[in-house]
């Protein structure tokens, strides 16, 4: 790993070799009188000084070493290639190492076209292959750029830009293996071009955030040099010219990608350039294909009434051209937003076919960033006074906006959304993300309601069980070891009757007070799984009774029932109640320091517990286990427990759900 010393000190050394050999160029091209195809190589001082900046500040990423590597490559062709010019065609002899400069741009032509072209698609912008099963792409780029090299290097060949000077130093004996390594390296460039292009892809359908705003200025750095490139041989002074221009932004795009990609806010102006750009190549070739089919078939296609018949049909393709095109880039920049229905659509398709509750969301706030191209999408829900991220996707960034997810009137949470860079969004954003959360408020409150019937069930099957080892243990422990002695007892009782019945008599009182104690115990266990009262008497009358049981020392109880019946009601809904209100009536009794206490009994479309008194209230208190364990008991059945403070006094209610046998809420 070199230091920071030896990078500095590289990077410096490459940008002034890079420099030298340009100016070293401009100067011999001056000698030969031409300095058309030098003045374009002045990209290459652009490339080596963004690839040095990049050495500098970002030396994990390859990137900045493949720039280098290209523009010294492309600045010592060019001063290779006039130096040679000089040398062997403008004035013969009259510099020495002329057949080297030749030689030298018999093979360094293939170094920057391998690692532009074949290799830094592939890993741009993070500087490693996309995944490990595209490496390949990456090891064929390097195959064409070593085998071509090697091949071009060794092969007897003319050298092209100088008449009837050929390869000064050729290898006969490596000549028939030459040709098929020059096509196997082709082959090599081809497959790892296209590795490259569909990686591109690829990362743009996966990058949120930051990444896609480094390839957003990939894009555009070699976009708009694509359509002079295009059109080289039809308009070749225009796209010299263009070319000149626009090859230097080329690394000064990459350059901002790797180091300062936050820098500015592309969408609109790669959007316009891909737009125009393709707009410009589209009409170039329908102007094209007029002229060459009309050349073709009638023989006349370089007649002025043809040309201005090809220019107005071109210029006639231009709006509607524009219009589909420009929808098209919408839809890769913006995803939906200009069809919200779709949106909308494919967001009901995921709430339809959500194979399980805890995907509903993380599937929403994906689908939401990847239709609308968001860097960042969360669903939070209320959770008390504050929220919880249930789902996100993306990496959060610092500009965002949120929208309420509301149901019933009442809010559960709400979508937050990342912008994309500083670009506020439109009012038809706004308004599609508003629609997107309201669905997704129906989706969470479903999620909702699903994972705390799941918590329900978990909590039933918990306590079920426990009870179950509550009873075990009591039988085990308390019934068992009683009725085993009462059965010891009873054998030593029958052994005493003939020759002791004084003793057999004081064991049998004995062993008849065990069984008043083991009686006890049976009815202490039939009490907690259900008071006997409830089904002696019924619900209203055992609260009267644990009423007057609590009465006294200045406490008076009073038990009103409206209507005057309450009717048949489900087990569960009884014992619940009763537990309720024993322990309410309790408390009253132990705590509160009251005079009166009123407990109501009504029913409706639920049962409601009321136990309202005239103490002095919680004062701060905190809650216990009995409090704790009436808002469960109303849980379970899906009803609530809640305990307000008065002037003077408490209030207990329970509102408890009355269901049917049928398992139907009764109305």
């Amino acid at each position: 790993m070199m230091t920071s010393l030896v990078r500095r000190t590289a990077a410096v050394m490459i940008v002034g070799i890079t420099t030298a050999l340009f100016l070293f160029a401009l100067a011999m091209s001056g000698l030969n009188r031409d300095t058309t195809e030098v003045l374009p190589n002045i990209g290459v001082v652009a490339f080596a000084v963004v690839g040095a900046l990049i050495l500098v500040r970002r030396p994990e990423n390859p990137t900045g070493a493949l720039l280098c590597g290209a523009g010294l490559s492309l600045a010592l062709l060019g001063a290779a290639q006039e130096y040679a010019r000089q040398a062997l065609i403008m004035a013969p002899g009259s510099l020495p190492g002329g057949q080297v400069a030749a030689y030298l741009t018999m093979w360094l032509p293939l170094i920057p076209v391998g690692l532009l072209v074949g290799l830094l698609p592939q890993i741009f912008p993070a500087g490693k292959a996309i995944s490990p099963r595209w490496r390949f792409g990456v090891w064929t780029a390097w195959v064409y750029t070593i085998a071509s090299t090697i091949a071009n290097a060794l092969y007897r060949q003319p050298v092209e830009g100088l008449p009837g000077v050929s390869n000064p130093y050729p290898v006969d004996a490596v000549q028939p293996y030459v040709g098929p390594l020059i096509v196997f390296s082709g082959v090599a460039l081809v497959v790892s071009m296209v590795s490259g292009l569909v990686t591109l892809v690829r990362r743009w359908r996966r990058a949120i955030g930051d990444e896609r705003q480094q390839l957003k200025w990939f894009a555009l750095g070699v976009l708009p040099l694509l359509v002079p490139i295009l059109l080289h041989d039809t308009f070749t002074t225009f796209s010299e010219v263009a070319i000149t221009l626009l090859l230097p932004l080329v690394p000064v795009a990459f350059g901002v990608a790797i180091l300062r990609y936050r820098l500015y806010d592309l969408d609109v102006v790669l959007n316009r350039a891909i737009v125009y750009a393709s707009l410009s190549l589209l009409v170039a070739l329908v102007y094209l294909g007029l002229v060459t089919v009309s050349e073709l078939v009638i023989g006349v296609g370089r007649g002025l009434w043809v040309q201005a018949l090809a220019t107005v049909l071109a210029a006639a393709t231009f709006q509607p051209a524009r219009a589909r095109i420009q929808r098209a880039v919408d839809t890769l920049f913006y995803g939906d937003r200009s069809r919200p229905y779709e949106a909308l659509s494919r967001l009901g398709v995921l709430l339809e076919h959500a194979p399980q509750p805890d995907t509903v969301l993380p599937g929403v706030v994906e689908s939401v960033a990847v239709a609308l191209r968001l860097p960042y999408a969360a669903i939070d829900l209320r959770e008390g006074d504050g929220w919880l991220t249930a789902a996100g996707y993306g990496e959060r960034v610092a500009d965002v906006d949120e929208f309420p997810m509301v149901y019933q009137d009442e809010v559960i949470g709400r979508l937050v959304v990342g912008r994309r860079g500083t670009q506020r969004f439109r009012h038809t954003e706004r308004r599609l993300l508003a629609d997107l959360a309201r669905q997704a408020g129906v989706a969470a409150h479903a999620v909702q309601l699903t994972l705390a019937l799941q918590r329900s069930r978990a909590a039933l099957v918990t306590a079920r069980e426990e009870e179950r080892r509550r009873l075990r243990r009591d039988l085990h422990d308390g019934l068992g070891p009683a009725l085993a002695g009462v059965t010891l007892g009873l054998h030593g009782a029958a052994a005493n009757v003939r020759r002791d019945p004084d003793h057999a008599v004081l064991q049998l009182a004995a062993l008849q007070d065990q069984v008043h104690d083991a009686v006890a115990d049976i009815r202490r266990l039939v009490y907690g799984l259900r008071p006997p009262a409830l089904d002696e008497l019924g619900l209203a009358p055992a609260i009267r009774r644990e009423a007057a049981r609590l009465e006294g020392g200045g406490l008076v109880i009073a038990v009103e029932v409206v209507p005057d019946e309450l009717g048949p009601l489900p087990a569960a809904v009884e014992a619940a109640a009763y537990r309720i209100a024993s322990e309410a009536l309790t408390n009253v009794s132990r705590h509160a320091a009251a005079t009166r206490c009123v407990v109501r009994l009504s029913r409706g479309r639920e049962l409601a517990v009321e136990v309202r008194d005239d103490g002095c209230g919680p004062n701060g208190r905190p809650g216990g286990v009995g409090l704790a364990a009436m808002r469960e008991r109303a849980a379970e059945l899906g009803g609530t427990c809640r305990v307000d403070a008065l002037e003077p006094g408490t209030r207990v209610l329970a509102r408890l759900p009355i269901v049917d046998p049928t398992g139907q809420q009764e109305l």
